[in-house]
């Protein structure tokens, strides 16, 4: 829900199977290019946040996708626009 109590309706991008048994439900943000973002989503971080939410009742595999220079990087723990951190994590070292 946002500030004036409305729900809006998300619906992820993917859902994943790797090669092991783990099903992975992804949501897909924009890039970052030469430092700077080109997410154009306003409620980004309230969908994160709604997805953390309801991937812990359920115990499921979920994450946010966006890459840099073509590389892709998944965030499941805390929402930050700048990909710097620790937050972001190469996919391939999580999906595998």
């Amino acid at each position: 829900m946002n500030g004036i109590r409305k729900q809006w309706l998300f619906y992820p991008d993917y859902i994943i199977k790797t090669t092991g048994v783990n099903i992975w439900i992804i949501e897909t943000k924009g890039r970052m290019q030469a430092g700077h973002t080109k997410n154009i989503d306003r409620q980004v971080e309230n969908k994160f946040n709604a997805f953390k939410e309801y991937a812990k009742k359920y115990n499921l595999h979920w994450g946010f996708v966006r890459d840099i220079d073509e590389e892709l990087y998944i965030n499941n723990t805390i929402y930050t626009e700048d990909m710097s951190g620790d937050n972001w994590i190469p996919l391939d070292d999580v999906l595998k």
